[in-house]
């Protein structure tokens, strides 16, 4: 006959009444922890505190980004191919100063934590581990940090939490007002080599105005073509005059040889100016303006971006120059640190809800083992050999 599965219920119950048979055994296994883990909680471990502080890190800008907002047009296209745009390390590099050890040491140093710790350790890498498991910092779901202390001194804690944030936001700024003073230097020196880049550029685009007396070409061909225009007009004006004069009175008269001095000397102008003989006037040979406009926009543009790079170094100088004398804060405390006197361990009702729940597990576990036991006392089963077995060897250790 085949043995049925017992269902939920009837393990259940089953379960209860092995505890109550052994009723007694099941509540000193209870009770006894559970009483044992309340006087710990109450009177033997010490409570800790938490003091709390909410900043705000600093803005996620640069002077970088603020003085390519400054330049606009032509210039803003220069800023971008000098990689100059917005983006900043200063919220990692406070992260950085609250995780230094040179901050840590300073507090274990002010309160002297070796002694409130009760540190007996040989190694500071030990103290420092015994304070960092009492220190957090973290961000907030509005990006703001969140600097924790905990410690079984409420007051302490408190008192470490404000001067960490004092002491972050002295080194942030020793930190701002030294990378200010490097990129200034850096930014001085570039300013030298750019001045003499610079000269270099115009002395060279001034030579080459001068000798080619190409000053503005779209002025100087557009005064040209007119120029060449009315001389082209006039001559053929001259050319039809003559051409009525040679009909009327022949070409031995003196109104022809008038005409005909006239005819020349439009020519020669005309040739003149074509062959480059009136650039002394601001007029340019047609052939070769194409070529020295080429050269011309070339030089030119070289050097716009030569004033637009000395133009974005000056001002990043004067910018960091301000950045080295700011002396301002930082880290905008939007919560202070305050001593808060309630307890954050150990957690009393947790702690007793946990023993009691595993307690109770355990104590069933056992009871309903020794039930079991007992049922497979006298059937022979394999069950019932090997606890034989077990407790048979313990028995001749006990008559040893």
């Amino acid at each position: 006959m085949r043995s049925e599965t017992p269902g939920l219920t009837e393990t259940l119950f089953r379960l209860i009444n092995n505890d109550l048979k052994h009723f007694k055994l099941c509540c000193a296994l209870v009770l006894i922890p559970t009483i044992v883990v309340f006087i710990l909680v109450m009177w033997v471990i010490k409570p800790t505190y938490a003091a709390k502080a909410v900043v705000t890190p600093p803005p996620d800008n640069s002077a970088m980004g603020a003085l390519s907002g400054m330049l606009d047009g032509e210039l803003s296209s220069y800023a971008s191919i000098l990689g100059i745009g917005s983006g900043s390390v200063d919220a990692d590099a406070i992260w950085t100063i609250f995780d230094s050890k040179e901050l840590q040491d300073m507090v274990l140093e002010k309160f002297n934590l070796a002694e409130h710790y009760e540190f007996k350790g040989k190694f500071h890498a030990d103290l420092l581990k015994m304070f960092r498991k009492n220190f957090k910092l973290s961000l907030t779901d509005e990006n703001m940090l969140e600097v924790t202390i905990e410690d079984e001194d409420y007051m302490l804690a408190s008192e470490m939490a404000m001067f960490m944030l004092q002491k972050a936001d002295s080194m942030f700024n020793a930190f701002k007002t030294k990378q200010a003073t490097q990129s200034r230097e850096y930014f001085d020196n570039r300013i030298a080599e750019c001045l003499k880049g610079l000269d270099s550029l115009q002395q060279d685009f001034v030579k080459f105005q001068v000798d080619n007396d190409f000053y503005e070409p779209q002025v100087q061909m557009e005064a040209t073509i007119k120029y060449l225009s009315s001389l082209q007009t006039e001559r053929q004006g001259i050319a039809v005059e003559m051409n009525y004069e040679s009909q009327l009175r022949g070409t031995d008269s003196k109104r022809y040889n008038e005409l005909l001095k006239r005819y020349n000397s439009l020519n020669t102008a005309i040739n003149q100016t074509l062959n480059g003989k009136q650039q002394s006037i601001g007029l340019i040979t047609l052939k070769k303006s194409p070529e020295l406009g080429a050269e011309y926009m070339r030089k030119e543009q070289e050097l716009k971006v030569q004033i637009a790079m000395y133009k974005l170094l000056r001002q990043q100088s004067e910018q960091m120059q301000l950045e080295e004398a700011k002396k301002l804060t930082n880290l905008h405390v939007l919560e202070a640190p305050w001593p808060n006197d309630k307890k954050v361990s150990p957690l009393r009702g947790v702690s007793l809800i946990f023993t009691v729940f595993v307690s109770t597990l355990l104590a069933t576990i056992l009871c309903s083992f020794i039930e079991l036991v007992k049922s497979q006392k006298g059937t022979g089963s394999a069950l019932e050999k090997e606890w034989q077995t077990f407790a048979g060897f313990f028995r001749r250790n006990r008559a040893v």
